[in-house]
């Protein structure tokens, strides 16, 4: 192995530590193109290379060897593909103008170094390896082997004296001066790249910190000293930044020296890093503010940063709403009435009242329900409508009296007004309702005693008439049945005209007779004595007098009787009337319902004793299962002379005379029907009704 060979090799690597200087002056310098430092690189590098093509080992005649393919593949690998084909470019010229039986060996190492530099850094350089250099003298045998391969463009004798002199050495020296070589321009090239990031760093904390509009301070959290402050918190404060720097953390904040410090171990370990403080001015006033603070190292030193936000308007908006969302909440929860607020057709909010009204046990068995559960069916459509008008149309909804439905299913009467509202970001209603179930209750119960009083004024006010009409009616009708009792007695052809005519007038009058009688009852100028009277007595002597004529009509009489009955006090022969007059209606209903004989053609009497209120009752049902009685004529038929009979059959009298016998007992008459199905009459009476005897 020729040691003199050995010796020019390292020399001439001597001079790859210029490229060293070209990364440094390329990475100094700042050019205004950034775009032409690739190039300026490659002609540096190039120059380099000249460089070290002047000082070769030279072989043979024409046959150099020199250190090009280590700058060159170096080149490739570390400043990237434009400054390696710019140099390679030089080189391969300057090698072909010095000629010579290797120059186009030369000019292929150029090639080979170049293209596998490139490859290299691109495919292979960033591999995860546990030891870069390794990966970079691969890539040096590599290069250097493929370089020792291009000797085969040499004539073949020559080229063989060339392997023997220069593999060796070669191998030996290149590959590690390409590691060298590559490491020392890959570790100065982080640096400089981290040199930057810091420098860039650096600017862009300068720039936000000072130039921030944001009051910013920096903290030592040993002392509490303010170590630096930007020119916003000096425009806050009212200090300078200079006096900033020369007070302390507490000196501002209102709160003590040691919760100040703690505040900081909490902001230096991460454990709180959003606070609410009150901090004084220059001027000595204390305002809101908003702190976020953390920790941050600078120059070795850990210290604190608060970037204050003054929301001493937001607080006092904040306290305002507060104040007022209190006041509001106050009100409604104090409030005499339900009130409530629905969203999307849902309950987001009840006062106590409202949860109460509904019959809930706590306001979450309602929220977020629907409203429309709460409302009777017969209200939906309405409701549907006047939410669609309150949430979509912004339109309020006047007074409506409504019925709401509580969980238990009882309706309560309750007067609703709604006004639109914005909840919670949300179009919805403000809903007001009153129960006025007792108000309702008091207008029927007005109601009922108006009419009964308006039935007892018509009952007098005929009462009067009909006893008057009575007296006169009597006397003509007594003359007119003895006449005809005359012509009878006269008349000795009993079956003749005149008889015949007679027997009419005299049927006529006792019609005629049997109303006057009716009408002397119903105005009560007929007295008749009362006593303790059986029960079972009046109805069977009820049912004897009906009970042919009811069987003529082909209907079924069903008596249901409770045993041990009591005696009741009553006038006998008015209750009588009452139960004939019933069990008429119901002959009638049943003969318009079923002209024929028919399996429901039958009336049924019925009589229990209950007891309510510590006083014993008896209830006479009568029931019928007719065509019924339609709703718009259910409360007129107690009134006199109201009837749906033809008038020759009916007088309208029969119900209305009922009516007074009955509550004249201090009982009741009450009607259940059902049009097309059925007419149940209740006679409710005492058995004792409180008269004298």
């Amino acid at each position: 192995m020729d040691v003199e060979l050995f010796v020019g090799l390292i020399n001439n690597a001597a001079l790859l530590m210029a490229l060293v200087i070209v990364y440094e002056f390329t990475s100094v310098i700042r050019f205004r193109n950034q775009k032409t430092v690739p190039y300026i690189n490659g002609i540096l590098i190039g120059l380099i290379g000249l460089a070290i093509m002047m000082v070769p080992f030279q072989l043979t005649s024409g046959i150099i060897f020199d250190t090009r393919s280590i700058l060159i593949s170096v080149t490739a690998l570390t400043f990237g593909p434009i400054p390696a084909i710019v140099a390679s470019i030089i080189l391969s010229a300057f090698r072909i103008f010095l000629g010579g039986a290797g120059v186009w060996m030369g000019v292929a190492v150029l090639i080979e170094s170049t293209v596998l530099g490139i490859l290299w850094r691109r495919y292979l350089l960033n591999r995860k390896f546990k030891h870069r250099w390794l990966n970079i003298y691969i890539f040096g045998i590599v290069v250097h082997l493929v370089m020792l391969a291009c000797t085969a463009l040499i004539p073949w004798p020559q080229s063989m004296e060339v392997l023997q002199a220069i593999s060796l050495p070669v191998m030996l020296i290149y590959p590690a001066g390409t590691v060298l070589l590559s490491i020392l321009l890959l570790q100065q090239k982080e640096r400089k790249e981290a040199l930057l990031q810091i420098a860039e760093s650096e600017a862009k904390y300068t720039s936000i910190y000072h130039n921030n509009y944001a009051c910013m301070l920096l903290l030592d959290p040993e002392n509490g000293m303010i170590v630096d402050a930007n020119q916003a918190a000096a425009k806050f404060y009212g200090w300078s930044v200079d006096e900033l720097k020369s007070m302390r953390i507490d000196q501002i904040n209102v709160l003590s020296t040691e919760a100040v410090k703690r505040n900081m171990e909490n902001a230096t370990s991460f454990r709180e890093n959003h606070f609410f403080f009150q901090h004084v001015i220059a001027s000595g006033e204390a305002l809101d503010v908003e702190v976020y603070s953390g920790p941050i190292m600078i120059k070795g030193k850990q210290l604190i940063y608060s970037i204050i936000h003054d929301i001493s308007e937001r607080a006092a908006a904040t306290k305002a709403l507060q104040e007022s969302e209190a006041r509001f909440r106050l009100l409604i929860e104090s409030a005499p009435e339900a009130i409530f607020i629905q969203t999307g057709g849902e309950f987001k909010f009840l006062n106590h009242f409202a949860v109460s009204l509904f019959g809930a046990d706590s306001v979450d068995e309602l929220l977020g329900t629907p409203v429309m559960n709460r409302f009777h069916p017969d209200y939906h459509d309405i409701i549907r409508k006047r939410i669609i008008q309150l949430n979509e149309g912004k339109e309020s909804v006047p007074s409506n009296e409504e019925i709401f439905v509580k969980l238990d299913g009882t309706p309560v009467d309750v007067d609703v007004t709604a006004v639109p509202l914005h909840y919670k970001n949300l179009d919805g209603a403000l809903v007001f309702a009153r129960d006025i179930t007792e108000r309702k209750k008091l207008e029927n119960e007005k109601n009922e005693v108006e009419a009964q009083l308006r039935q007892q004024q018509k009952l007098e006010a005929i009462g009067t008439l009909a006893g008057g009409v009575a007296h006169e009616i009597n006397n003509p009708i007594n003359g007119i049945m003895n006449y005809a009792q005359l012509i009878l007695d006269i008349d000795e052809r009993k079956d003749g005209e005149a008889a015949k005519y007679a027997g009419e007038i005299i049927h006529e009058t006792e019609r005629v007779a049997v109303i006057v009688r009716n009408l002397l009852q119903f105005s009560r100028q007929e007295k008749q004595s009362h006593s303790y009277a059986n029960i079972y007595d009046i109805i069977n002597q009820t049912i004897s007098l009906i009970k042919t004529v009811v069987k003529r009509d082909q209907i079924t009489l069903v008596l249901d009787l409770e045993e041990e009955l009591p005696d009741i006090k009553c006038r006998s022969q008015q209750i009588q009337q009452v139960l004939m007059n019933l069990m008429t209606n119901a002959r009638d209903a049943l003969n318009e319902k079923y002209p024929n004989y028919h399996e429901d053609k039958v009336i049924q009497l019925k009589c229990i004793q209950f007891t309510e209120e510590d006083r014993r009752w008896i209830r006479i049902t009568v029931e019928d299962h007719g065509n019924g009685i339609s709703k718009e004529i259910r409360d007129k038929i107690f009134e006199p002379f109201f009837s749906t009979k033809p008038k020759d059959i009916g007088t309208g009298l029969g119900l209305s005379i009922s009516f007074g016998i009955v509550k004249d007992h201090h009982g009741t008459i009450e009607i259940d029907s059902k049009e097309g199905y059925y007419t149940k009459f209740l006679l409710v009476l005492p058995v004792d009704n409180g008269w004298s005897l």
